[in-house]
């Protein structure tokens, strides 16, 4: 057990808020979250040592994870409760739209985002706007989007996923259907050289990963995997002709029959295109078919 999870341990003995059931959650949900934030290269020494970056930190991997929205509202009241009891309550935004999160009771929200350019041209690092422009045209998940080595992953009409680079070790394939997606491919295999990837030589993933979160904080850049959220609506439009659910289309009740079918059809091809073997997922992108 490390000093941080340890120190989390202690906090939580110290205060016994809540029913047993709720201290237990709580105690084994920041555990957990202490994991996570060594996964993601940061080594707090004690839980005092929290801020605002490290629950940044936390949410952005939630929502490429594809959590459901009350599975992150959970974390970020046991993630609150944290900050609380070491008294930097301010780490973590009070409002959980803050993060792209819906409160309990709403409508699923729509977390679609189209690229700010004036913010991607303000990042400094080049390998970080081209892992960026692969969000866009692509849906790749942040994870992806650094590990992409463009010569082993280009071909005539599609991009190859190797399983070590993608969630669950699940290799994939992704179309290339639009002359944007070439432009962007284009663009990354002139300005990487041989069989390198987007994170540069002298960085691991990790240090790259924490590099890509400062850097599109700086520049008010957040929550980059809403740029998936974006490519799935856009393909459900191109595959059916009609704008989904969550973006204003026709539920599930008001479509024809021919419409029904077109929609089950788009969502397994674009859930096999996001990397998810549950075509119930695909509701958070789209909105639910039912």
């Amino acid at each position: 057990m490390d000093d941080l999870t340890m120190d989390l341990v202690r906090l939580c003995r110290r205060n016994r808020d809540g029913s047993y059931g709720t201290q237990t959650n709580r105690k084994r949900g920041l555990a957990a979250m202490a994991e996570e934030l060594t996964e993601l290269g940061y080594s707090l020494p004690a839980a005092s040592s929290i801020k605002p970056k490290h629950a940044e930190a936390l949410v952005e991997k939630w929502l490429d994870e594809d959590k459901t929205e009350a599975s992150i509202r959970n974390r970020l009241t046991w993630l609150r409760w944290w900050a609380e009891k070491v008294g930097k309550p301010n780490v973590v935004q009070r409002d959980n739209a803050a993060y792209g999160v819906g409160e309990r009771g709403d409508i699923t929200r729509n977390r679609a985002q189209t690229l700010d350019r004036v913010k991607y041209r303000a990042i400094e690092c080049p390998y970080i706007q081209a892992s960026i422009l692969l969000q866009v045209a692509f849906g790749l998940r942040r994870e992806e989007a650094l590990k992409f080595q463009p010569q082993a992953a280009v071909r005539a009409d599609h991009i190859t996923l190797q399983a070590s680079w993608t969630k669950g070790g699940r290799a994939r394939t992704v179309p290339i259907t639009t002359l944007e997606q070439r432009q962007v491919l284009q663009s990354i295999m002139s300005f990487i050289q041989g069989r390198g990837s987007l994170i540069p030589p002298e960085l691991s993933y990790v240090e790259q990963l924490k590099r890509f979160e400062y850097q599109t904080l700086k520049v008010g850049l957040r929550n980059t995997h809403g740029f998936r959220h974006a490519y799935a609506q856009q393909r459900y439009r191109t595959l059916t002709g009609l704008p989904c659910p969550i973006a204003g289309g026709k539920r599930w009740i008001d479509m024809t029959a021919a419409e029904q079918q077109a929609d089950r059809s788009a969502r397994r091809q674009i859930s096999a295109e996001l990397g998810h073997s549950r075509l119930k997922i695909a509701d958070t992108y789209l909105g639910s078919a039912f």
